[in-house]
């Protein structure tokens, strides 16, 4: 079970962001235009098809291994905490941890990409039936929230009221609650913009407005307070969901997810990365710059700009589960023992 999770991480890792590029077609679909120029657009999914060849037989493997997944185990625990019978066992690891729920989120953006990709109507079906199940666990909470997160509506009325305990991977004794959440909005997402499917746009707003709510009380330091617990890319998806809207409340709650200890000293070209976990950051900062094509404020195209100058042209390294950077020049890195690469950076 252990390795079967393992491979699931590794196989709807890359799933996460929504917005690599823009699309000529997003217009369709998007109520928000981006505010600035762009250069260059994604050819969408549905025009490319690979021919044969190893890219090919890798995409078939990867295929052949999201249809061996059971949707109805994923979605065991959302069931389970709405007050529904499950259909499914949940899998184990993670998923039957504290951070549950979020490889229900990757599975659904795997399934909407392999469906762009290939248009195989197995992945179609798989997406429409888990944004069903999704809607109908939304409707029993009656609140607006889905998800399959232990303990969720004590984590979120205490931060609601403004009690508020974090640490990088904790808040109020939850294990990275908006991390998980960010992966079911990003899920719902895809379906929505690779899809067509309207209902994932509803729930997905439904889960935007419920966000409003839990935060809208919190004081500017209260909500800098909750970001210091990692988030995913919260700030991205809520972008995309004021894109998705054109609700102007919804831009503030996203940029109100924008993390100032991180991205305001990269809008002002100072790198503080040194030491900071970069699985928790790289998100923050892709919603960053889907903000500002949003918006076209400069602070962020510079915060974007500057991290993205700062991780990639000045010897930074990472590792899985390590801190953001690795002492030494890039020469002297690849040449050091791995044994001291790990023990230079700090651990996460």
């Amino acid at each position: 079970m252990k390795k079967l999770l393992i491979i699931m991480t590794v196989a709807m890792l890359a799933c996460s962001s929504v917005h690599a590029a823009p699309e000529q077609g997003d217009a369709e679909k998007y109520k928000v235009a981006p505010k600035i120029p762009i250069e260059a657009y994604a050819f969408s999914l549905d025009d490319v098809r690979l021919l044969d060849g190893p890219f090919k037989t890798a995409m078939e493997l990867d295929a052949k291994y999201l249809l061996s997944l059971e949707p109805d185990r994923l979605l065991s625990r959302f069931r389970e905490y709405a007050g529904l019978k499950p259909k499914g066992k949940v899998y184990g690891g993670w998923e039957a941890m504290a951070i549950s729920g979020h490889s229900l989120g990757h599975y659904l953006s795997a399934c909407s990409l392999m469906y762009a990709s290939s248009g195989d109507k197995r992945f179609l079906d798989r997406v429409n039936y888990i944004v069903d199940e999704l809607a109908l666990c939304q409707k029993q909470y009656g609140t607006g929230y889905v998800g399959g997160i232990p303990e969720a509506k004590r984590i979120f009325d205490e931060v609601s009221s403004g009690k508020i305990e974090t640490a990088r991977f904790r808040l109020n004794g939850g294990w990275v609650p908006w991390y998980s959440l960010h992966k079911v909005y990003a899920g719902l997402i895809h379906a929505y913009h690779l899809c067509g499917n309207e209902k994932a746009k509803t729930v997905v707003t439904g889960m935007t407005d419920w966000a409003a709510g839990v935060t809208g009380k919190l004081t500017d330091e209260q909500m800098q307070k909750m970001l210091e617990c990692e988030i995913g890319g919260m700030n991205e998806s809520l972008a995309d969901v004021y894109a998705m809207t054109g609700k102007p409340e919804h831009l503030k709650l996203a940029q109100r997810f924008n993390h100032k200890f991180v991205i305001d000293p990269l809008s002002k070209k100072e790198d503080k990365l040194e030491g900071l976990h970069a699985n928790t950051q790289v998100p923050k900062l892709t919603g960053v710059a889907r903000q500002y094509e949003l918006t076209g404020e400069k602070d962020l195209q510079t915060a974007a700009s500057f991290f993205w100058e700062v991780v990639t042209r000045i010897g930074r390294s990472t590792a899985l589960s390590q801190a953001s950077r690795l002492s030494g020049t890039a020469e002297q890195l690849a040449s050091a023992p791995f044994s001291r690469q790990i023990a230079d950076s700090p651990a996460s």
